[in-house]
């Protein structure tokens, strides 16, 4: 029998052994950190979500601000600035968490139990678990307790503080003596997040036995809740809250084990996923291993848009069927850095480098879109058109894009790399540095080089080869060697010494991509791409189209694509009118036009009759230029 969990798995590194250089992603990393966390955190206090805390500790009632996930949300923010703080330390942010820490440290004082939910509390102080005319989906309690442990574990690991942890440890332990088989009671996540996160705190206190006694934290029922909300999904009939069954908007509808596609609210379901995978490598569950691959190829292979995204349909922001990927679809935010956060997980399981192409889709055209150019405005939407009426947003009444887009772009620098014994992955080409016990290894502009302060080093190198690359070849030390590709990585295996360097020459071309035959949205279309970098069309550089409709011009066969210097791409109409493309992310930074991604092609018809060669693809390569 082949086991789908490896003996060992792939870590990522931590944080505080991994900078980052020049280049697109990292200036994103720091546009992120040096403008938007703080604008991001002064909305949310003008909006009143952190008075929140003082109304609880003060008893007051009647007066929440916000939606019932606004807890969560200043959680998440927590968390993805913890990580900033330390690849980058900023006294400024981390006295502002140390405020905002102290006021959720006395908001839950002010309940006899530690239970801190303040909508509930604030709102609907008889109705916890959706009980008595309650609503257990919009209360949010288990997604709020989910996003506290992350924040408490997050910030203890940035700074060595237990304030936060504290609290979460009070709030999980509350939740462990509540959720159980009975006389305990069945309750799983009506908004998942909460299974990975209670997984990060069973992993932080299972080997420190110093600071479990200290905190009073109870690892082993971390452990049990996260695998009790996995494992009873679709276990309704003694469900304790109201509502009792969640069906597939919350990936409620069956077993996780019976579960084979993915369904619902697509930002439920990548979280739920990652916490499942999560549990799978923890466990080492075949079974439940299974499932996750399953849904893994679901996405990948059915439901994932070009730009990198997921959920077809704004109704209960879901996942589509098979193929169904529309133009229009609504493919949130946070739906885009859920699915890469499974895609992390993933990775661990696989090895394979088809997990970071996907990732990598999401990293370079969605992540960067949900931001604009200044750093302050954001957006819901990722959509593969737009008919002008569509604009980012200064903020927005239920603003929970921008605290998801703090957490990844946090934890991003750690993705780079990946470690296991003496074998490092290279999985992303990011300008940066990975310390390690006995060499740096330092990724720049197609060159890997490795720095040993005494010695030589024993290493099993693993580069990725992209499939956006051509005519990849490799170096040592200026002298060519032989390709050794294991799961598309390129192996290098060997004895390395200070200065040593393996260097990556490849091409880029532009090309044209076309999708699946049984995407009918995409029937006799193209989409633009270079490298991860997805490119659109707006109605501003191409005739000042007013309409969409205007926008959808018919591609040259003949004439070639042109990668220009300033990163547009040129190209003619079948009419012989010339065609200017941006990079996707860039979209309406320069107000509100038409929208394109995927054109009419001259020459190309779909045939939906015909399947050869797509076996596992979603899209692929129609002309190279």
């Amino acid at each position: 029998m082949i086991k789908l969990i490896p003996n060992t798995q792939p870590t990522y590194p931590s944080l505080d052994r991994v900078s980052l250089g020049d280049g697109f992603i990292p200036d994103i990393v720091r546009k992120i950190h040096t403008v938007s966390t703080y604008d991001i955190l002064k909305k949310f206090e003008k909006q009143g979500a952190i008075e929140n805390y003082r109304r609880v500790a003060n008893k007051e009632t009647g007066n929440h601000a916000g939606f019932p996930w606004f807890h969560g949300l200043i959680c998440e923010c927590i968390r993805g600035i913890s990580d900033f703080l330390i690849t980058s330390y900023d006294e400024k942010l981390n006295t502002k968490l140390d405020e905002i820490i102290e006021l959720i440290a006395s908001a839950q004082a002010a309940d006899p139990e530690n239970y801190i939910n303040p909508f509930t509390t604030i709102m609907r102080p008889h109705q916890r678990w959706g009980l008595n005319g309650g609503n257990v989906a919009w209360q949010h309690e288990t997604y709020n307790a989910g996003c506290l442990a992350e924040a408490g574990v997050h910030h203890y690991k940035a700074t060595g503080k237990t304030a936060l942890l504290e609290v979460a440890v009070k709030m999980t332990n509350y939740l462990a003596d509540f959720i159980g088989d009975a006389p305990k009671h069945n309750v799983v996540a009506e908004h998942s997040v909460s299974e990975e996160a209670f997984l990060k705190m069973y992993r932080l206190f299972k080997d420190d036995t110093v600071l479990t006694e200290k905190l009073r934290a109870r690892p082993s029922e971390y452990h049990r809740l996260a695998k009790y909300f996995i494992d009873h999904k679709g276990d309704n009939e003694t469900r304790y809250t109201y509502p009792k069954f969640f069906h597939e908007y919350a990936q409620d509808h069956r077993p996780a084990r019976e579960q084979r596609e993915a369904v619902g609210h697509a930002v439920r379901a990548t979280l739920f996923y990652t916490g499942m995978t999560a549990l799978a490598l923890e466990d080492k569950d075949e079974e439940l291993a299974k499932t996750c691959i399953a849904i893994w190829k679901d996405i990948v292979e059915t439901k994932l848009h070009i730009n990198g995204a997921v959920g077809a349909h704004k109704s209960d922001e879901k996942f589509g069927s098979q193929y169904h990927l529309p133009n229009t679809a609504y493919l949130e935010t946070c739906a885009g850095v859920g699915f890469a956060f499974f895609g992390t997980e993933m990775f661990k399981m696989l090895k394979d480098s088809s997990v970071w192409e996907a990732v990598e889709m999401t990293l370079y055209n969605v992540v960067p879109a949900s931001v604009s150019e200044d750093g302050i405005k954001y957006t819901y939407e990722n959509p593969l058109e737009s008919k002008g009426n569509y604009e980012r947003w200064s903020w927005h009444d239920c603003p929970c894009c921008p605290p998801m887009l703090l957490k990844l772009i946090g934890l991003l620098p750690s993705l780079i790399f990946a470690e296991e014994e003496n074998t490092v992955w290279l999985n992303l080409f990011i300008s940066s540095s990975l310390r390690r016990n006995d060499c740096t290894l330092t990724y720049n502009n197609g060159k890997l080089t490795v720095n040993t302060e005494k010695g030589k080093v024993s290493l099993s190198l693993r580069i990725r080869v992209p499939y956006w690359t051509r005519n990849f070849s490799l170096s040592f030390n200026g002298k060519s060697i032989e390709l050794n590709i294991e799961n598309g990585y390129a192996v290098i295996n060997g004895e390395f010494s200070d200065g040593d360097s393996i260097e990556m020459t490849y091409s880029v071309p532009v090309v044209k991509y076309i999708a699946h035959p049984y995407v009918n949205d995409d029937k006799g279309r193209v989409a633009i791409k270079r490298g991860p970098f997805l490119y659109c069309a707006e109605s501003i550089d191409n005739g000042a189209c007013e309409t969409l409709e205007e926008l959808d011009f018919t591609l040259s066969d003949e004439a070639a694509l042109v990668l220009n210097t300033d990163g547009t791409i040129s190209g003619k109409r079948d009419t012989g009118e010339d065609v200017i493309l941006i990079p996707y992310h860039l979209w309406n930074n320069r107000g509100a036009h038409p929208m394109r991604v995927w054109f009419k092609q001259n020459g190309y018809v779909t045939d939906q009759m015909n399947t050869e060669g797509w076996d596992g693809l979603l899209y692929r390569s129609y002309k190279e230029y």
